[in-house]
């Protein structure tokens, strides 16, 4: 996945609220969008160097786009609002995942019922669902997901148990947008509630899969395959 537009390198001084922070942009405090809702603690510290996407747009309220930060000498993704999305939707295209070549439809935002799903694949009468987690927590190369507690993800994972108790295909897909993990595993000191709904998942038949991403300036590819521990 490339990145597009203009990146402009800055150092972190303070997070505001969820969507909002400040970071040091050639010597002056500018405030730029942060595309994530998850705490990320070990990461937007003060000083830490990030990498930020300047718009041309009078209608935004923030000139500047925060998308990576570094830790360790790893850069990381922090948008988890469009990266990781945009990564499977893009390895689905170029078939990179071969265990789903044999779909002929792939579908974004599908509805089934009152429920949404990042992904829907189609072949015939087969039909198979796929949610998207964005991760970024990572302790000694362990990833964790989420960073804070997440509704919305414990009821996606109970949308897709039911669809397979339906007899249909549905699974998780983590993207952890950094390379240092080598595996993954729910944050149980978080989110109790998300951990044993991706149990319960994973037991019904929900698959779930996990890769890593390799990061530069100009571009985000998928690294390696790491294992899901429950």
């Amino acid at each position: 996945m490339l990145i597009e537009g203009i990146l402009v390198e800055g150092f972190f001084i303070q997070r505001l609220n969820r969507f909002e922070a400040i970071v040091d942009i050639e010597g002056e405090g500018r405030l730029v969008h942060v595309p994530n809702t998850g705490r990320l603690k070990e990461l937007l510290i003060p000083g830490a160097p990030v990498m930020v996407k300047k718009f041309n747009n009078p209608k935004r309220k923030t000139q500047f786009g925060l998308l990576l930060v570094k830790k360790d000498d790893v850069w990381i993704s922090i948008d988890s609002a469009n990266v990781p999305n945009k990564m499977v939707y893009e390895g689905l295209m170029n078939r990179i995942f071969p265990r789903f070549n044999r779909y002929e439809q792939i579908k974004r935002e599908v509805t089934v019922g009152n429920s949404r799903f990042d992904f829907g694949l189609f072949s015939g009468d087969e039909e198979y669902y796929i949610e998207v987690k964005g991760v970024t927590l990572v302790e000694d190369r362990k990833a964790y997901f989420p960073d804070a507690p997440t509704e919305r993800g414990t009821r996606h994972l109970k949308e897709l148990t039911q669809l397979r108790l339906q007899g249909k295909g549905a699974g998780v897909i983590f993207i952890i947008q950094r390379k240092d993990a080598d595996m993954i595993a729910p944050n149980d000191r978080t989110d109790k509630a998300f951990g044993n709904a991706l149990r319960k998942a994973y037991e019904t038949g929900v698959d779930m899969w996990a890769y890593t991403c390799n990061i530069t300036h100009e571009h985000i590819a998928i690294d390696k395959e790491v294992a899901v521990y429950l």
